[in-house]
């Protein structure tokens, strides 16, 4: 596993116990990495107020897994294309967004 992987992996652990109170295994966690245009990105995910701001694409690390209750939380670290920054952070749970980071490389 490579060290940035690991790095959203170990932030969407933490913020489930930290946060939430939710404790997950991390060899449970499904993991997925896209790039979006913007205009494929709902603004539930990214706020439209940003999108000035924004390049057309953001690279997405994207994490889900079950909690033991079974609900569905979802977590996404965006990268700009060029920059191994993170931009913004968000989870949902069960579809809500339930927490969203906007950093300071974009604010």
């Amino acid at each position: 596993m490579e060290d940035n992987k690991s790095g959203e992996l170990q932030w969407f652990v933490n913020t489930l116990q930290n946060e939430f109170s939710v404790e997950v295994d991390i060899n449970d966690i499904g993991v997925e990495a896209t790039e979006l245009g913007i205009d494929e990105v709902d603004d539930f995910f990214v706020p439209s107020e940003l999108f000035d701001e924004l390049p057309y694409t953001l690279i997405y690390e994207i994490m889900i897994v079950d909690d033991e209750e079974k609900n569905v939380w979802v977590g996404a670290v965006a990268f700009y294309p060029d920059s191994h920054d993170w931009c913004l952070q968000v989870v949902t749970k069960n579809g809500n967004m339930v927490l969203r980071n906007l950093l300071s490389i974009i604010d």
